[in-house]
């Protein structure tokens, strides 16, 4: 497959567009502008997290633009979320812990993710926070407040395309159960538990992950 991996706006090597609006109608915007710069007609989407919100939502607004689309860990509303994204003003919270920000608290929240931290390979979790330190403020913020309104309802609706669901049975930052209420709500869907398993099954299960998905992508399940 031809693999295309973008730093979203304000992520790790991408800077912020003037008057991007760090909403899933800005993210989705900022997919379709890529997709048309890169020529590419049709695509397939794999979203983890926060990524598989905004896949959801461009593969509801572009739908003759997805082929298949796989959400890894994804939520479909903010009461999926975890009790700190749910906190009242949890974006100026954010605001005002960002300059703690860095690679000790990156590291620190890359761990709290998964279920065991200590199989993560040194070179792997290195790479990871060295991406995640270099969030930008207006990021933090902008989607700390973007999940805390989070309702993927109409767009979950819309749906067309075939979905693969992924997800790790000890997730702390997404309900397991929300893995199953969004197969109940996208017909068809393909769902795969991985046991424990946290939020990142891509870090803690790669070979696996990449599997389900390389299938799901030549229509094998």
């Amino acid at each position: 497959f031809r693999v295309v991996a973008p730093d979203l706006p304000g992520h790790a090597d991408s800077d912020i567009p003037e008057g991007f609006a760090f909403t899933l109608e800005g993210f989705s915007a900022f997919l379709e502008d890529m997709r048309q710069e890169l020529g590419l007609e049709r695509v397939s989407l794999v979203g983890h997290s926060m990524g598989g919100c905004i896949c959801v939502h461009y593969a509801a607004s572009h739908p003759d633009a997805v082929e298949r689309l796989a959400l890894i860990s994804t939520p479909g509303s903010a009461g999926a979320l975890g009790w700190q994204a749910r906190l009242p003003f949890a974006h100026r919270l954010a605001g005002l812990a960002y300059p703690l920000w860095g690679p000790r608290m990156a590291a620190s929240l890359i761990k709290s993710s998964v279920r065991h931290p200590d199989k993560l390979p040194p070179d792997f979790l290195e790479g990871a926070v060295m991406q995640a330190s270099l969030l930008r403020r207006e990021a933090l913020v902008g989607t700390t407040r973007m999940l805390g309104k989070l309702d993927l309802g109409p767009e979950l609706a819309a749906i067309k395309a075939p979905v693969l669901i992924v997800q790790g049975d000890h997730d702390p930052s997404v309900k397991p159960s929300e893995s199953e209420r969004l197969g109940g709500v996208l017909d068809g869907a393909r769902l795969h538990a991985i046991p424990d398993c946290g939020h990142c099954p891509n870090y803690e299960y790669p070979h696996l992950v990449v599997g389900l998905v390389e299938d799901f992508m030549r229509g094998v399940v």
